[in-house]
């Protein structure tokens, strides 16, 4: 790689800007399980755009810190100390976020399938109902009809 592509400031740059993504993804995280807990669907659904915007922002991110990675052992190396710690405490704190983010995801969507299962349940159960009317419906209109008969 050549020394021009691969500078401490520009991975600086990238990372501050990542670090910036994902504190704004982890708001939009604590704001959706409020939205998840009132089955609030529409401002879910709008919030959930406004992280995949994010979202894609992360990923271009991600291309352009991809040559970092691949010479990671060799450029981190050669970092003076002040720089190794300012970079080693941006992917903490971006690590730390994805937890975060990952660990709020996953609770709301269990609460979301608990909330898809107990409808699902009522919908089979009124299912259960209106096929037990129809069924007594069409045995009473029967009964009337041999009646009618004899």
């Amino acid at each position: 790689m050549a020394e021009q592509m691969l500078n401490e400031s520009r991975l600086i740059e990238l990372l501050t800007h990542q670090r910036s993504l994902y504190r704004k993804l982890k708001m939009l995280a604590e704001r959706q399980q409020a939205l998840v807990t009132r089955d609030d669907t529409e401002a879910l659904l709008k919030l959930l755009s406004e992280r995949q915007k994010l979202v894609d922002g992360l990923v271009k991110l991600n291309e352009q810190i991809a040559p970092y990675r691949q010479e990671w052992s060799n450029f981190f190396s050669a970092l003076s100390t002040e720089k190794r710690d300012e970079i080693s405490d941006l992917l903490e704190e971006v690590n730390a976020s994805l937890g975060a983010i990952l660990k709020n995801d996953a609770r709301d969507t269990a609460v979301m399938n608990v909330r898809r299962e107990r409808v699902s349940s009522d919908i089979g159960h009124v299912d259960g109902g209106r096929r037990a009317t129809a069924a007594y419906a069409g045995q009473r209109h029967g009964n009337s009809l041999t009646d009618a008969k004899a």
